[in-house]
């Protein structure tokens, strides 16, 4: 095997932020060894493992908790870079933390790159800048620390008046704010990132508990993935999700029983509850029973609306 520059070392549970990684260096002019690309069938996967982490100039561990506590081959694949270079000088071991988690004993040591809770074109710069090792001086001024800032001077067409504090405390009406097109864009960007990562976890914890249960989710693009739920190797449940509805759009449509990337219908749709506020809203919101049990499907946060669309999902494996 040739040199590479990158061996990506992560668990099961990690697959789709792997790959992610993977596509973003490769993208770049980075040469990666990712399983899921290299290993071929019928190989031995720890040998074929050995022989990629051996080639590589470094090795990409992809930190979560899972991969600290769980991962039977994690920790062997980032100790043989450490134990190349303990003392860091040649950042043979590039940690990339992607899930709340804390580093512990030797790798405790290693200055990670930390890309949780950031939209994908931060985590990509993120990545992209920490990897190259350049100087992160920013681009703009800061602010001095040392001084408050200095009261604006009063309106002119003010003088006269009594103070607000002296003034008569009737009654005032509420003035909504109204969000903008970017801000509403980001939140179903992000929205949709937070689903996609709550269908890799619970798959993952979902396989962990029963053997029976294997998973595979495969993201087609940054605004669509696909997943499909094998139980005794028997496909049982089957679903894709995506950014945009049958005319496009900035909402995320929910689709069961295919994967199929040609079809656009849709059992359900999350769309903004309005123009003033940043939540959800289920738009057909049919789906009766435990999945609406403590969630307002008419006004949800991120974490809601993946979790509604998980249950409605994780329902179909109950048939």
């Amino acid at each position: 095997m040739t040199m590479t520059d990158f061996f990506v070392s992560y668990t099961a549970a990690d697959r789709v932020w792997a790959g992610w990684i993977a596509w973003v260096l490769e993208h770049n002019g980075y040469k990666v060894v990712y399983q899921e690309w290299d290993f071929a069938a019928g190989s031995n996967f720890v040998l074929e493992m050995q022989k990629a982490a051996a080639a590589a100039d470094r090795t990409i561990a992809v930190l979560s908790p899972d991969y600290l506590s769980a991962s039977r081959f994690g920790a062997s694949e980032w100790a043989a870079a450490f134990s190349n270079d303990p003392d860091g000088m040649k950042r043979r071991l590039v940690p990339v933390r992607v899930r709340d988690c804390t580093p512990a004993g030797l790798l405790k040591s290693i200055v990670y790159i930390d890309l949780v809770g950031l939209d994908e074109k931060a985590a990509e710069e993120r990545l992209l800048d920490h990897i190259k090792g350049a100087r992160r001086k920013p681009a703009e001024r800061p602010s001095f620390p040392g001084a408050a800032p200095a009261a604006p001077g009063a309106f002119p067409g003010l003088a006269g008046r009594a103070p607000a504090s002296d003034r008569p405390q009737g009654y005032m009406p509420k003035i909504r704010g109204t969000t903008t097109d970017r801000e509403r864009r980001q939140f179903m960007r992000d929205a949709f990132a937070t689903i996609r990562r709550h269908f890799e976890t619970s798959l993952a914890e979902l396989a962990r508990r029963s053997r029976s249960v294997e998973f595979d989710l495969a993201p087609v693009d940054a605004t669509k993935f696909s997943v499909e739920v094998f139980v005794g190797g028997k496909s049982h449940g089957r679903c894709k999700i995506w950014m945009g509805g049958m005319a496009g759009g900035d909402e995320i449509s929910y689709a069961e029983g295919s994967t199929s990337l040609y079809s656009n219908s849709v059992n359900e749709a999350l769309t903004l509850k309005s123009n003033e506020e940043l939540a959800l809203s289920a738009m057909m919101g049919l789906f009766g029973g435990r999945a609406d049990d403590g969630l307002d499907l008419k006004h949800m946060s991120a974490e809601q609306g993946a979790e509604y669309l998980w249950r409605r999902f994780s329902s179909t494996l109950e048939r």
